[in-house]
């Protein structure tokens, strides 16, 4: 009897005492787990805080470069002009010149200064294109995509959401203008395309705006320049709350989706 006793308790201590080892080694395995996740949730955090920053830095670069490159618009063009028309002043003297000359003078300062308010206007409409802030951006877009049968490519438009677009607000409709500006521009100088299709619908509440050209692609461009590019258009989408998907690497030129989120 005493025997069986001890078996009985031997039997309960291994089995407490297996017990006991399964929690721990239960424990010990979701503390592993969880340190894991901990791990791969900073990593997420680190690497999100790094993109926000490349982000940042692109915006900053993009500035940068949109300063310089109006400065040397203002210098080259305007700059130049005035001082040809200064140069013509000072090089004018009413006493040496017959009627005929002053009116030949007048008519070349007038000639220079119209060159003037034509730079000017240019650059205006660079940094704020009238039609976009007047008419809206269906009419901006087709202004814009103008360029694109002078370039030699072919143009597929399909625009199902005009009404949509024409009552943007001004800050996204402004982005969405900038970003299709960009990759037309790109296209037209880099891509070695034959024809761009642009898709524009609404879906579930949001915006979709679809863009592809028959062209190299990104994997076959400059690296640098395609990533910079990029960077650009993701940093002015993300001030509009919008996503884009780009598609697939194997497929035949540059396409990408781009969804914004239509305020209720």
């Amino acid at each position: 009897m005493s025997a069986v006793t001890d078996n009985i308790f031997f039997l309960v201590f291994a089995g407490t005492g297996g017990a006991f080892l399964l929690v721990i080694a239960f424990i010990a395995l979701h503390m592993r787990n969880q340190n894991h996740l901990l791990q791969e949730r900073e990593m997420a955090q680190e690497k999100e805080i790094e993109h926000q920053k490349n982000l940042l830095s692109t915006v900053i670069r993009s500035q940068e470069a949109e300063r310089k490159r109006i400065g040397q618009d203002l210098h080259d063009d305007v700059g130049a002009a005035l001082s040809r028309l200064r140069l013509k002043v000072d090089m004018f003297n009413a006493a040496d010149i017959t009627p005929m000359d002053f009116k030949a003078f007048a008519q070349s300062c007038k000639q220079e200064i119209d060159h003037i308010v034509t730079d000017v206007r240019h650059i205006s409409h660079n940094l704020s294109p009238p039609r976009l802030a007047l008419f809206g951006l269906n009419a901006a877009l087709e202004d814009l995509t103008d360029v694109i049968p002078r370039s030699g490519l072919k143009l597929l438009l399909d625009n199902q959401a005009m009404d949509t677009i024409g009552h943007l607000d001004l800050t996204i409709a402004t982005a969405l203008y900038r970003i299709f500006e960009e990759l037309i521009q790109n296209t037209i100088k880099h891509a070695a395309a034959s024809s761009i299709r642009i898709n524009i619908y609404t879906e579930a509440g949001k915006l979709v705006l679809g863009y592809a050209d028959d062209g190299i692609g990104l994997n076959s461009a400059d690296p640098k320049k395609a990533g910079m590019g990029m960077q650009n258009m993701e940093s002015r989408l993300s001030m509009i709350n919008a996503t884009y998907r780009l598609g697939e690497a194997d497929q035949r030129g540059f396409s990408i989706h781009i969804t914004c989120p239509l305020a209720l």
